[in-house]
């Protein structure tokens, strides 16, 4: 694929993309002072890294049952009121949610539920909101488009940990889910302001017709950046489920440590999200995204097994340079190489393997700590990731995309 250079302003100077952007921002770091209070106030209610687990599965499971469906809508319905919805629903969530804590009336119960509740619109919004920067920027600029809204989300993972944390520990977890929920007036505010230019309706009959599992089935490329991607998302995704667990009882680090270990998460994501939007990374996905799974068990190994917590601070920049670098050059690969007017069903397959087998993964990693431990248990997940991509690279090598949709 020929690489799009940054000339003329690129996605940045697009006058629906940029207020976009900045509705992104703000509203997804509020996400992240909840995830923060949420992992750390059901850890202390729990007391039990199964039920760390359990709060990861309850998260992503709704994903499994809506994703397709989910994808199939975001190919037909305004995408944008689409997303006023749903992020109008997702506000309410987080004004109930703070309402609880405040109040006194959380339980392990009554979290999970919310955190399903917030799975379910979580599942509804993703393919939509992917499709959408693809709608803003057209597909000239969507793989720039796509680095850089992977930048701002991971952006956030630095400033939205780190101010959470505080919040936490200054002013408890109520605080942290207010500020949630004052932060959705942002995307709410952007998601108003702008207009979109009109869609394209897809033309192929065959294609739409047969829906967005016979696309993938019938196109070798779509189903080389997918099924690498089974491993990765259920050994490796689930990871900051236990940061709360290896935080308190493995390096003895309060809320403090946990945010730290999301922080430097983000750190490395900026990095991976720049790494995405490589010459090298569009000329060559396959080799890109084989390297990246590699590199991202390896860190998540040395991680489980630091001696020290500077040393773990240091493996989990490498993890978050390499799984998110490998998030989104899977994203704009696969996007790039659906048909036109399929990209929400697309979406919706990417979301169920890259968010829909977490629960598993999560399951899973919590009964092995509580049987190994928390070190074992993730040390075990990396290796098993490194092996993967291991195997990914036997399979993806040839894999290139060259802008524009790939043959079904």
């Amino acid at each position: 694929m020929k690489s799009v250079g940054w000339r003329g302003g690129g996605p940045l100077a697009n006058r629906n993309y940029a207020p976009f952007l900045l509705g992104a921002f703000i509203s997804s770091l509020g996400g992240w002072m909840q995830m923060v209070a949420l992992s750390w106030v059901v850890l202390q209610l729990g007391n039990s890294t199964f039920v760390l687990g359990l709060l990861g599965f309850v998260q992503f499971i709704p994903v499994l049952a809506l994703g397709l469906p989910a994808g199939i809508l975001a190919d037909r319905v305004d995408r944008r009121r689409f997303l006023l919805g749903v992020q109008g629903t997702a506000t309410a969530l987080a004004v109930a949610l703070a309402a609880v804590q405040i109040a006194g009336w959380a339980t392990v119960p009554i979290l999970l539920a919310f955190a399903t509740a917030n799975g379910v619109v979580n599942a509804l919004n993703g393919p939509t909101w992917q499709a959408f920067i693809r709608e803003l920027v057209g597909p000239e600029q969507l793989r720039q488009a796509i680095a850089i809204n992977s930048a701002r989300f991971n952006l956030t993972r630095i400033v939205g940990p780190a101010i959470g944390g505080w919040l936490l520990v200054t002013a408890g977890a109520g605080a942290c889910f207010a500020a949630n929920a004052i932060s959705f007036l942002a995307v709410l505010g952007a998601l108003t302001a702008i207009r979109p230019p009109r869609r394209v309706a897809p033309t192929d009959r065959a294609v739409r017709a047969a829906g967005g599992m016979g696309v993938v089935l019938r196109a070798p490329q779509l189903r080389a950046v997918l099924l690498p991607a089974i491993g990765l998302a259920i050994l490796a995704l689930p990871y900051s489920n236990f940061f709360p667990a290896m935080a308190r009882d493995v390096f003895g680090r309060g809320a403090g440590g946990l945010s730290l270990l999301l922080t430097a998460t983000g750190i490395g994501a900026v990095g991976g999200a720049i790494i995405s939007g490589l010459p090298f990374v569009a000329r060559r996905p396959g080799t890109a995204l084989a390297l990246l799974e590699i590199v991202t068990g390896g860190a998540l190994t040395a991680f489980a097994w630091s001696p020290s917590f500077p040393i773990a601070i240091a493996c989990i920049v490498a993890f978050g340079a390499a799984v998110i670098g490998y998030l989104a050059t899977a994203g704009a690969t696969l996007q790039l190489a659906s048909p036109p007017g399929m990209e929400g069903r697309v979406l919706g397959l990417w979301m169920i393997v890259n968010s829909g087998l977490v629960p598993f993964g999560s399951l899973a990693i919590g009964a092995l700590a509580e049987a190994v431990g928390v070190r074992g248990a993730l040390g075990a997940a990396g290796l098993g990731c490194l092996l993967c991509g291991v195997l990914a690279a036997f399979t993806t090598r040839r894999m290139t995309t060259r802008g524009r949709p790939l043959p079904a």
